[in-house]
């Protein structure tokens, strides 16, 4: 019998199929060295460990160093190679027996020996099924995933955030070329601070709002033309996406070049599944820094000189600074907007010599721009250029002034008392015309002349020593993408003797010995009306095996793999194994002769049986619950089940190794108007939700946002059923300063209706028997006819355990019997080996756990794994823990809970 194993580098026909003639590197010496007995083992998931992504693989053999061999591993033997070829790195092969059998996977060498400088032998393992894309996700995070361009430069704002609404589930975002995502209505704490109560932010753009304006005006907050502030609410990220699973696990796979193949994610039910985004935050906020930050500190370049009277004498100061302010004789008492006259210390800059402020020249001579990677300072125009939406830090520090000259004409004598200098900075709101002071940089000085008086006519100058001025240090002030920001010297007279006087003023500005203009961006954090690339917002911490073992543990998910076709087949453990009917008959391939080993599994499961979800500590709603309705395990409706007096002591839990748990309310901080007497007026639709403290769903208080919390699994629902007059199925949203409008399931012709879609994304949805319950545990559920109002009475809505794991622990329970036998397996039977397929076995039936040590190149019996199979009777769910009416049904004394009006 013979054995050849290949290395491959996989080349591709037009059809993308494997082109396996042109795909072979070369082909091992592997007959020479008597320690080649290539055993290979086949397994489907250990049972004991259901997120286990085992498969086929093989016990070390060593195959001899051949002149052949070595220039295949490239002389890996010698030292100097391990740079360019590391031995730890697994080669594509493909294992083929008398050119019938083939087994396609991966490589390993684990060591090389041999005398001297000669090598001998290579000790090599061989893995195949899931351990090959097992290998290629080990390292990888879900950050690496390959979205696609349909999920970069995503913008999020109004419009991008309802056009997810439209997709009702995955295919309908793959069709519209759009990103796998939809913004469903999900509470992370507190909706919409500082706007409308009970509303959740979704606010126009000023052009979005007003449609008669310019369409520059893209600001969400700002000022219009007049100067006034727009009177919105500070932008609020009150929606974060949610990705399709489906949609997911296609790109993970794509990514290490396979395939799914599965009956059970092509059903409608998982095509709307969704994972929860829940922190919406950058993974990449050093190089958003980076990109959208200005930092900079003033030189002194420019020289400055103005003219100081004295006794009828004059003379030049001359000295290095920022600017020069002259005023000419423009400068009265109290010279500001507020005064009437010319304003001097506030507003627009005007020409030298002339009365208004003075603007600051953004050029090299004075400004030293450290980082500006976007190039937003502009030298000619002389502002910031605002390039991404979002909250800055703002600093304006070091600078000094001093009034270096000031005087009146004529022999009178004044009094210049005090002044105030300062330096101004503004912005201008996106496609606005207006400047607005956002913050100033100021100080009072009483100037004198040079006899030490503050008194001034033609023959005398006042002036000052240069004092420090304030600094500026704004942090999270809003900022719109395209805002620009300008630096302005002023000046005003805040005591003279003589009110009405006007004055000759020039003023110098310089740096200290450290100064800064930096306006940051706050990178952490994606914030309305922003770009981003879907990969860069997810955690680095995540793992892509670690998102694959988490829907697997959801549904009890089986995975095999062909390795020929590069094709991951999945599906639950209900409907992955064929009927009776297709069972192999392994009877008369019974090796007799050999002792046949029962095990029972009853020391494997513990007493008590618990499923839940990750524990989220920062979800303290969950937490809260757990503590009081279920039994201490932190999670909403986990399953658990007490087994009888056979099983040992202890608790056998099986954790979702991904996902949280996730509490789903009647959210009434969604819809404005509550009412305290008339509770039919607040049921609304169910959504998750996410809080960081024990808070009521009826109340209005909620907790500032989390922004570190787990990923949730939830079912998405374009929910838009018959357009009726009115539904309470609605939420309302602060579109602008005064303007409100409503998210509603399926009413139509309101003028203050936004959306006839309400976008509902559930673990539970208590009012759909449709929506699949996706806690472990049972709840109870009921159906809302949207046309008459009414709701149907309640129902055990099954978990995902008695969906999903009920038939599979139960066959444990009842039998749990794992035989080992020997059977007389042959090429042809490895060849159609179909995991799928029970075995049938002296009138019992069987699955396949493990065939163990099997060498093709040996006429032996093989070892083999069975677990016994039985068919199960349909079952009704068991109760739930919380009944319809809030209280515990199993585990302890009912105990009241406001919450559970509108949210159980």
């Amino acid at each position: 019998m013979s054995v050849k194993i290949e290395i491959l580098d996989y080349k591709y026909d037009a059809s993308n199929a494997i082109d396996w003639d042109n795909s072979v590197v070369g082909e091992l010496d592997i007959t020479d060295h008597s320690d080649f007995p290539l055993a290979m083992t086949f397994q489907i998931s250990d049972f004991k460990d259901l997120t286990s992504t085992t498969g086929d693989y093989s016990k070390t053999f060593k195959i001899p160093a051949t002149k052949n061999n070595n220039k295949i591993f490239k002389h890996l033997y010698n030292p100097n190679s391990i740079s360019e070829n590391k031995i730890t790195d697994k080669k594509s092969c493909r294992i083929l027996v008398n050119n019938l059998y083939s087994t396609v996977g991966l490589l390993k060498v684990n060591a090389v020996g041999g005398y001297g400088e000669t090598p001998s032998y290579y000790d090599c393992v061989f893995f195949g099924s899931n351990l090959g894309w097992g290998a290629g996700l080990q390292d990888k995070y879900m950050d690496a995933i390959n979205w696609g361009n349909d999920s970069k430069n995503l913008t999020y704002n109004k419009a991008s955030i309802m056009a997810t609404w439209q997709h009702a589930d995955c295919d309908d975002a793959s069709s519209a070329s759009d990103a796998p995502i939809v913004y469903p209505i999900t509470s992370y704490g507190v909706y919409n601070e500082g706007g409308k109560a009970r509303t959740i932010q979704l606010l126009d753009t000023h052009y979005g709002h007003y449609g008669n304006v310019s369409s520059a005006t893209l600001g969400y907050y700002g000022y219009n033309n007049s100067g006034n502030d727009y009177g919105t609410p500070l932008p609020s990220a009150d929606w974060r996406p949610s990705v399709f699973v489906k949609s997911t696990l296609e790109k993970i796979f794509n990514g290490v070049g396979y395939k799914i193949s599965s009956n059970f994610m092509n059903t409608d039910m998982f095509k709307k599944l969704v994972w929860l985004l829940p922190n919406f935050k950058y993974n990449n906020p050093d190089e958003r820094y980076e990109n959208f930050s200005v930092k900079s500190n003033f030189t002194n370049g420019v020289s400055m000189s103005a003219t100081v009277y004295s006794g009828g004498t004059t003379s030049t100061v001359t000295e290095d600074g920022v600017l020069k302010s002259d005023y000419g004789g423009f400068v009265t008492y109290n010279d500001d907007n507020t005064a009437g006259g010319v304003p001097n210390y506030i507003g627009n800059p005007t020409p030298q010599g002339s009365g208004g402020t003075k603007l600051i020249p953004l050029d090299a001579t004075r400004l030293n721009v450290t980082l500006d990677e976007g190039s937003y300072v502009d030298t000619t125009n002389d502002y910031i250029t605002i390039g991404e939406y979002g909250y800055y830090d703002v600093k304006l520090n070091g600078l000094q002034a001093r009034l270096a000259n000031g005087r009146k004409g004529g022999g009178v004598v004044e009094e210049i008392n005090t002044i105030k200098v300062c330096v101004n900075l503004d912005v201008q709101t996106v496609g606005q015309t207006s400047w607005v002071t956002l913050g100033r940089c100021a100080d009072t000085q009483s100037p004198l002349n040079t006899a030490g008086l503050p008194k001034t006519d033609e023959d005398y100058s006042q002036f000052s020593s240069y004092q420090d001025l304030s600094s500026i240090d704004i942090k999270g002030t809003w900022l719109n993408k395209g805002d620009k920001i300008r630096l302005t010297a002023g000046l005003k007279i805040t005591d003279t003797s003589d009110n009405g006087q006007n004055f000759m003023m020039t003023t110098f500005t310089r740096s200290a010995s450290s100064s800064n203009l930096d306006i940051t961006l706050k990178p952490e954090k994606v914030e309305y009306g922003q770009t981003y690339d879907l990969d860069k917002v997810m955690n680095k911490d995540y793992k892509q095996t670690d998102f694959v073992k988490g829907v697997a543990h959801a549904f009890n998910l089986q995975i095999t793999t062909d390795e020929g076709t590069k094709t991951v087949n999945i599906e639950p453990f209900n409907s992955f194994y064929k009927p009776f009917s297709s069972a192999i008959d392994w009877t008369y391939k019974l090796d007799r002769s050999k002792e046949i080993s029962d095990k029972w599994l009853e020391n494997d499961l513990k007493r008590t049986l618990v499923f839940k979800y990750k524990s989220d500590g920062n979800d303290a709603k969950v937490k809260i619950r757990g503590e009081k309705y279920f039994s201490g395990i932190e999670d909403e409706f986990p399953y658990r089940e007490i087994l009888p007096d056979t099983f040992e002591k202890g608790n056998s839990t099986f954790e979702n190794p991904f996902f949280a748990g996730t509490y789903n309310a009647k959210d009434t901080d969604t819809i404005q108007f509550f009412s305290s007497s008339n509770s039919s007026f607040n049921d609304t639709a169910f959504s998750a939700c996410l809080w960081t403290e024990d808070v009521s769903s009826n109340a209005e208080s909620r907790p500032d946002k989390g922004y570190e919390f787990l990923p949730r699994l939830l079912y998405w629902k374009k929910y838009s059923p018959n357009p009726s007059n009115t539904n309470s199925k609605r939420a309302r949203v602060q579109t602008w300063s005064n303007t409100t409008k409503v998210v509603s399931a399926g009413v139509t012709g309101s003028s203050g209706l936004l959306s006839d879609i309400y976008p509902q994304a559930t673990m539970i949805n208590e009012d759909s028997t449709t929506s699949p319950v996706l806690s472990y545990g049972n709840v109870y559920v009921r159906d809302y006819d949207d046309v008459n109002k009414t709701y149907s009475s309640y129902i055990v809505g099954k978990g995902l355990y008695d969906t999903y794991y009920k038939d599979s622990i139960e066959m444990l329970k009842e039998n749990p019997r794992m035989r080992t036998s020997y059977i007389a397996l042959k090429i042809s039977d490895i060849v159609n080996l179909d995991f799928t397929k029970l075995v049938y076995i002296d009138g019992a039936y069987w699955r396949i756990n493990k065939i163990i040590d099997f060498i093709p190149n040996k006429n032996e019996s093989t070892k083999v794994e069975l677990i016994q199979f039985t068919q199960q009777s349909a079952f009704s769910g068991s109760a739930p823990m919380i009944n319809s009416s809030g209280g515990l049904n199993n585990w302890q004394d009912v105990i009241a809970d406001n919450d559970f009006d509108f949210g159980l």
